[in-house]
């Protein structure tokens, strides 16, 4: 792992392909905390009154009652901090409060955070919240927010990388037009197939060309088309701007695919 700034950390690939993390600051985490915590608690009150309605039926005396009540606060906090644990481990390093506030457990070399860091993060969590919740303490000097569990887990909570779709990847460029005018009719534009079609669009989508280059390719490509189109040496399309020949054929071509 590289580490620039304190806020975001570039993790290096086994194919040796850099990848840029965003870690997550303290309000965030605490606000997931919180969200979680409405979820978590009430998840632990249930479970102290199941627990204690099942050892009700069993109890016969006071010291079986103060068993019962050990057992039913240990219960407690097996239920709330097994939330967090099964949570993660399901869902690949989130809770629903991380999910909600666009967060990520994982490790610290970028791969996602495995069975055991996740198990040893969320044991050492009894620590950050019990101990005069020491957790915050930590984050709030730890350069990368990251609490006890985070430390003896070699984990860090980040924001969750957008996931990219299969369509966005292959989406193609937007097609820049001067003007959404398809203008008259072009006869000859069924000789025209999908390869040129593909090429004009490739020519109307390229941006950062110099204007005589610009121009140049649209005059050579104007010209390739008018042949293609086998217009008569007199067509009113011959004595176009060469771009704007360009974006009237593919405009229409467009509209005929649609």
């Amino acid at each position: 792992m590289e580490s620039g700034q304190f806020d975001t950390i570039s993790v290096r690939t086994s194919d040796n392909v850099t990848l840029g993390y965003s870690i997550a600051g303290l309000g965030s985490r605490l606000v997931a905390q919180i969200l979680d915590n409405l979820v978590a608690v009430p998840l632990a009150l249930v479970a102290i009154l199941l627990y204690g309605g099942v050892a009700s039926a069993f109890v016969t005396s006071s010291e079986g009652a103060g068993f019962a009540g050990a057992g039913a606060g240990f219960f407690a906090a097996f239920v709330y901090f097994g939330y967090f644990f099964v949570a993660e481990a399901v869902t690949g390093g989130k809770t629903p409060g991380k999910s909600a506030m666009g967060l990520r457990v994982i490790r610290l070399d970028g791969s996602a955070a495995d069975f055991g860091a996740l198990a040893v993060r969320n044991v050492i969590r009894i620590v950050d919240v019990v101990v005069v919740l020491i957790g915050i303490v930590v984050m709030f000097f730890q350069p990368q927010t990251r609490r006890l569990g985070d430390l003896g887990a070699g984990t860090i909570v980040v924001r969750d990388r957008a996931m990219v779709t299969l369509a966005s990847a292959v989406a193609p460029p937007p097609v820049i037009l001067r003007t959404p005018d398809a203008g008259p009719a072009i006869d000859g534009l069924d000789r025209i197939g999908g390869f040129e079609r593909d090429a004009l669009r490739v020519f109307l989508s390229r941006q950062g060309l110099s204007p005589k280059l610009r121009a140049d390719l649209a005059a050579d490509i104007a010209r390739r088309v008018l042949d293609r189109l086998q217009l008569p040496p007199g067509a009113p399309e011959r004595f176009w701007p060469p771009e704007l020949f360009i974006e009237r054929v593919y405009l229409q071509l467009d509209q005929r695919h649609r």
